[in-house]
């Protein structure tokens, strides 16, 4: 038998068990200028952009057999707007191409959500708050 025996597990539960010749783990990170809940209102929020992107992910790639996300965190307090949101995606496919494709949709649906959060703070490129970047940014490794 060729490939790798993955198995996810959510809590107790196995949700899924997945024969795969490619895997992968991406490790997502989501940066925002964060601040006080009463002094900062309105800034971009990296914790809401990473849970657009992980609605988006879900959208994309479906079956818990090619794709788990887990370990999100992010922000300090909760009263704070969140400068931080981080979340790993387990990636598993027949093949490299399928891999390719796969990474492609995890970007893809990563830059949308934080295209919209960016977008429903009406926060511009460039645009600056307390003298740092008011924009959601994102890396992907």
């Amino acid at each position: 038998m060729k490939g790798k025996l993955i198995v996810a597990l959510l809590g107790s539960f196995a949700a899924s068990v997945a024969m795969a010749d490619v895997s992968s783990v991406l490790t997502v990170d989501i940066q925002g200028p964060g601040g006080h809940s009463n002094g900062a209102y309105g800034n971009t929020n990296a914790v809401h952009a990473g849970a657009r992107a992980i609605m988006g992910i879900e959208k994309a790639i479906p079956s818990q057999k090619q794709c788990v996300v887990s370990g999100f965190s992010g922000g300090v307090s909760v009263n704070a707007i969140a400068a931080d949101g981080h979340f790993k995606v387990s990636l598993n496919a027949k093949d490299e191409k399928e891999m390719a494709q796969l990474k492609q949709k995890v970007e893809a649906a990563v830059k949308k959500g934080v295209d919209a959060e960016n977008a429903f703070r009406s926060v511009k490129p460039g645009q600056l708050t307390g003298g740092v970047p008011a924009e959601v940014r994102y890396t992907i490794k």
